[in-house]
């Protein structure tokens, strides 16, 4: 019935091009529209579930003594402007959390600390705090108020009480991502180790969770996907969330590893699961989950079972108060009557009271101005062939890059571990010679080649026959076949983050071992390029016509540049302007470095007399960004993918603005209100009304 809904609805739909020709959109429709019926499917599952003793919730028997778990929440307060809020703890009835893009000009203050939350209505008073990190990633307060914070740039920072910092896990982690107290020790889960570990206040490593056998990505990793925020229960027992493989760990004291969950947006199910924390009382142990990609946080017992979810924004973002967009962090209050959620795309953590009922059915699922796609960080682009991945799906969008709008022609893929199926996209690119789209999915650690050819004399139409797979590589061979750099006992299995081309071959950006690995185009030979030692996530890769190269690193906030000659520098500005999150990188037409900064909305690019000069601002008008990720290059201008309001835009020549597009919604004439458009003819709209929900694209 689901697909017979979808299709049903898909075909009925038709997307407008204004200022430009109507296209045909249907795949991605398809796609969106399913999400829909999910969305309103699982909140009618938990609707109607019996609150008896026993009760059948998400196809499994629910026991007597779950009913003491809390089935929804209501809205209570929001912090505002914690920017890149990406953890949260409670400190008492204070609140404090994490804010990685509190950065500018070398001076941090990454902790904000909210007052007195519990009884207030109005918005709560905050102070922001130097922490010393390169970049808070989570945050935990000890029974005893010390402070621990998980700095992405390799460490741990802890603030006693009287504030005194220190810091512990240097030349241990890698790449911290989650932090929690296990009594008095304080437990680490690193994303890049793939592990858990457990270190004494005094720095001494205790014991590694989630270590069993080689691990997904070779010796010395441990074997979960990608473990993000922990927490642990009274009697030590650790629950984590594993992001790639969709999944909470349950790990007792013995290490003994229990799996709860599985991928999907049914009840019981997650899609990238970000943190978890437990509430335990009277022996009743409920576990309530940072569900990131279906924008909730999702309630289930102690086997997995569902109980309940809350906060689900359905199909609009940034609705406003009371409503979830992509959860990260989660924090119970003292009392476990109340829960703390932060929201990096929206800069702010809400507060909700926990409750015995199940979440409202959001209006929004029936609303025409639902977005049509999720774009991701992942772009590319190449001769008249736009390649663009839908997040949520998993679906790589193919567009004629040749025509104002792009028009839809097909699409590879979509969720799965099936042939033809991804896990996680974590790369795309296309070969300027072939028109052939490579595909890194850091689930199967492969990289797909599709051929996509079509004929380009015709009216362009939705084919879905058009991409075939040319050929598909196995990374755990091609790390087996590439030299090991001097120095390294070997290399990790390559984490693709990002491939671009130049001079005959491929540059893979290679994340699990800070590296760029310089290969021919069939990846049966190439060599290895350690990025500089302030290297900490490199995200993407350009390469310049005469050579050069440049890796964008939002974590170490640099830009590395690769002379023709091998020699490395590092950028931290362009012109006066520092970076707060270098996200995406291109040369333009002239060879000059264009840099995408998340975290400031804004791309800085060179005008027609060479000077850096900042484009764009907050907003969701034309020239206006939230997050711009990715940046590639496309025969009319280059193209930023500008996340967060589910979109792209182009700019052409001196980076003058010329196109905003998402799935079936383009502009080719600015908006009012837009930078350098017309003034607006009445006030700006409501955060979250339906004439902002589409993210003005």
């Amino acid at each position: 019935m689901a697909v017979s809904l979808a299709v049903f609805l898909a075909v009925s739909v038709r997307c407008v091009c204004l200022h430009g020709a109507e296209v045909s959109n249907f795949p991605f429709r398809i796609g969106t529209l399913a999400r829909m019926f999910v969305v309103i499917a699982s909140l009618a599952c938990t609707w109607t579930a019996p609150a008896q003793d026993s009760a059948l919730i998400g196809g499994a028997v629910r026991d007597a003594s779950a009913v003491d778990c809390p089935r929804g929440g209501a809205y209570l307060v929001t912090i505002p402007n914690v920017l890149g809020a990406s953890g949260v703890a409670f400190d008492g009835n204070a609140i404090l959390a994490c804010a990685p893009e509190q950065v500018a000009d070398g001076v941090e203050r990454q902790v904000v600390r909210a007052v007195a939350i519990a009884g207030r209505t109005t918005g709560p008073e905050v102070a922001s705090l130097e922490t010393g990190a390169q970049a808070a990633v989570d945050i935990a307060v000890s029974a005893d108020g010390v402070v621990a914070i998980a700095d992405a740039g390799g460490a741990v920072r802890i603030i006693g009480r009287d504030g005194s910092q220190r810091e512990i896990g240097r030349g241990v982690l890698e790449r911290p991502s989650g932090i929690a107290w296990v009594g008095r020790d304080i437990a680490v889960s690193d994303a890049r180790l793939r592990a858990v570990i457990v270190f004494g206040t005094d720095g001494t490593e205790r014991r590694r969770l989630g270590v069993g056998g080689a691990g997904v990505h070779g010796t010395g990793v441990g074997s979960m996907g990608e473990p993000r925020g922990l927490h642990a229960a009274d009697d030590g027992t650790v629950f984590v969330a594993d992001r790639l493989l969709d999944c909470i760990w349950r790990i007792a004291a013995d290490g003994t590893m229990v799996r709860l969950g599985e991928r999907g947006s049914n009840p019981g199910q997650f899609r990238s699961p970000r943190d978890v924390v437990v509430r335990e009382h009277g022996g009743t142990r409920c576990i309530l989950v940072a569900d990131e990609l279906n924008h909730r946080v999702q309630i289930v017992d102690d086997a997995g079972r569902h109980l309940g979810f809350f906060g689900m924004h359905a199909l609009i973002p940034r609705q406003g108060e009371g409503r979830i967009h992509y959860p990260v962090s989660l924090a119970l209050a003292p009392d476990g009557e109340s829960l703390a959620v932060a929201e990096a795309f929206e800069d702010r953590v809400q507060v909700f009271r926990l409750t015995g009922e199940p979440d409202e059915i959001d209006p929004s699922t029936t609303s025409p101005d639902f977005i049509s796609s999720h774009f991701g960080a992942e772009s590319g682009c190449a001769a008249d062939l736009l390649a663009l991945l839908d997040v949520e799906t998993q679906g790589v969008a193919l567009l004629d890059a040749r025509r104002t709008p792009p028009i839809h022609i097909s699409i590879i893929g979509g969720a799965g571990a099936s042939p033809g199926r991804f896990v996680e996209v974590s790369a795309l690119a296309v070969d300027p010679n072939g028109a052939r789209v490579w595909i890194a999915d850091a689930g199967r650690s492969r990289i797909d080649v599709y051929a996509a050819d079509w004929d380009r004399d015709k009216s362009p139409t939705v084919d879905m026959f058009i991409p075939r797979l040319a050929r598909s590589v196995d990374l755990v061979a091609l790390a087996g076949r590439l030299p090991v750099p001097e120095g390294r006992v070997g290399l990790r299995v390559p984490l693709v983050t990002d491939v671009a081309f130049g001079g005959g071959r491929a540059y893979l950006l290679d994340d699990a071992n800070l590296a760029v690995l310089g290969c021919d185009q069939g990846l049966l030979a190439g060599e290895v390029w350690s990025l500089p030692s302030a290297a900490r996530a490199p995200s993407e890769i350009a390469v310049a016509a005469d050579g050069r190269i440049a890796v964008a690193d939002p974590i170490a906030r640099r830009v590395f540049l690769r002379a023709v000659d091998g020699g490395w520098s590092e950028l931290d500005r362009l012109g006066d302007t520092s970076f707060r999150r270098p996200s995406g990188v291109a040369f333009d037409a002239a060879g000059r470095l264009v840099v995408a900064d998340g975290a400031a909305d804004h791309c800085i690019a060179a005008d027609s007399e060479g000077r850096h000069r900042i484009v764009g601002e907050r907003g969701i008008l034309d020239e206006q960004f939230h997050d711009p990720q990715s940046i590639c290059t496309s025969p009319l201008g280059l193209i930023v993918v500008d996340r967060g309001n589910h979109r792209f835009q182009r700019f052409g020549e001196h980076f003058a603005w010329n196109l905003t597009g998402s799935m079936g919604r383009y502009y080719d004439r600015k908006r009012r209100g837009s930078p350098g458009g017309l003034p607006r003819l009445t006030p700006p709209p409501a955060a979250g009304s339906p004439a902002t929900s589409g993210g003005g694209a």
